[in-house]
């Protein structure tokens, strides 16, 4: 019995000693293969079996953080549950093109990856920010989108959490939309699209009653030259662009803005509300992103007193600036370059304190003052130096004046834009 043990013990020694000797031998002559999945582990990249698409290294998971109300990174959260105890939390993750909602999907690109940030509000999502990013890293599209319940229909959703996804597992989805038989949310924000250089090129804006505008920008050696401002239509064929007006920029030889020139495209009704004046514009990614919704920095310097302007096709608007971009003069001119009216403002630091239009025999004056926070307290009108209104203004409180040969012949009261009582003198 103790022979065959042995004998079985010297049998398997020698398989070892055999299959040993047969790796010694062929190692040398065995071919090295590298595998689809394998990279160098000096290399800043990783693979992505999904796509087929190498990340860079500032490519990183979903993470949260404790944010405010303008989406502000402001620290980092380890789990979901704890950041959204805050206020406000963020979440900042990288989505597929399918999770796009329908407004970006002409802006795609697979050259870039989609970076969403979703506020959320006391548990609650706010708004999603996406950014399309190069593979350097550079911002080229940024957009913001919000939603406001109106009536009963077909609900859209901008975003989904992965949690929402397997919830509707097996349904269909079209492009990139939730759809769900509950009250319609009226989408709002925009799309800002930059080049290579971080220069803002293009900006889409969509408003909750259903209108869009595209502003296209140039810019040369840092400084804005142009800005064309569109307008979706409708029609038979569907829904286009058409060009209103376009905002063309003058600078000195230290790079101060001395003059803007608008020329209208398009029969336009200009009034104290919809006129705008763009005076000063972050061209870059970086300073877009500051906690608000508009990029443009911009001023009203049209009196409500001074009524409203029909700017015909082809009629211009010029205005002229000071070194730091305030407006000192408003000339508007019909399609044959005849100078219809002038408005001239005086300044007091970064307030207009009064404005004076002078067209034909008739020159209107309105006269501002401000409290110590710099809010609107007080507007003083005349006509051809005859005082004819005056308005009173309290945080949300109006009170307005009309005069008749020095007298005031009728007081209305307006709260937060309505008005709530008109009273008659005698």
């Amino acid at each position: 019995m103790a022979k065959k043990i042995a004998a079985v013990l010297i049998f398997i020694l020698l398989l070892f000693a055999g299959i040993i000797a047969l790796t010694q031998e062929t190692d040398n002559d065995m071919p090295f293969i590298i595998t689809d999945n394998e990279f160098d582990e000096s290399e800043d990249f990783f693979y992505y079996p999904e796509d087929k698409k190498i990340l860079p290294e500032w490519f990183k998971g979903a993470r949260w953080f404790r944010s405010n109300a303008g989406g502000m990174v402001l620290e980092e959260i380890p789990s979901r549950l704890a950041a959204l105890r805050n206020e406000y939390a963020l979440l900042i993750d990288f989505a597929e093109k399918e999770e796009l909602p329908e407004y970006l999907y002409p802006f795609y690109d697979e050259r870039y990856f989609i970076e969403i940030r979703v506020l959320y509000e006391n548990g609650e999502k706010s708004r999603a920010q996406w950014i399309f990013r190069d593979t350097d890293g550079t911002s080229r599209l940024a957009a913001v989108f919000t939603e406001k319940e109106s009536a009963n229909d077909t609900r859209t959703e901008v975003f989904e959490t992965e949690e929402e996804q397997d919830r509707r597992s097996g349904g269909e989805i079209t492009a990139g939309l939730a759809t769900n038989n509950t009250k319609k949310n009226s989408v709002s924000g925009f799309i800002e699209v930059y080049d290579e250089n971080s220069f803002l090129s293009a900006e889409y804006r969509f408003f909750q009653n259903g209108d869009r505008s595209r502003t296209d920008y140039v810019f040369k050696n840092g400084l804005l030259l142009s800005s064309s401002v569109w307008l979706c239509e409708e029609n038979d064929g569907g829904a286009e662009y058409e060009q209103i007006f376009t905002d063309y920029f003058r600078y000195n030889r230290s790079s101060f803005l001395r003059s803007v020139q608008r020329v209208f495209y398009k029969d336009s009704e200009v009034s104290s509300l919809d006129d705008p004046v763009v005076i000063a514009f972050p061209h870059g990614i970086m300073v877009a992103a500051r906690e608000r919704y508009s990029t443009g920095e911009r001023l009203n310097s049209y009196p409500e007193f001074f009524g409203n302007v029909s700017a015909g096709k082809d009629s211009k608007m010029s205005y002229s600036t000071d070194e730091r971009g305030r407006i000192l003069s408003q000339t508007f001119y019909d399609a044959g370059g005849k100078a219809i009216w002038v408005i001239y403002n005086t300044w007091r630091d970064d307030r207009i304190i009064s404005s004076v239009k002078e067209e034909g025999s008739k020159i209107y004056l309105a006269e501002y003052e401000y409290d110590s926070g710099g809010e609107r307290t007080l507007e003083r009108n005349y006509m051809n130096g005859v005082l004819e209104r005056v308005v009173r203004s309290q945080g949300k409180t109006d009170i307005e004046e009309l005069y008749l040969n020095g007298n005031v012949i009728l007081r209305a009261v307006w709260e937060d834009g309505r008005k709530i009582s008109e009273t008659r003198m005698r």
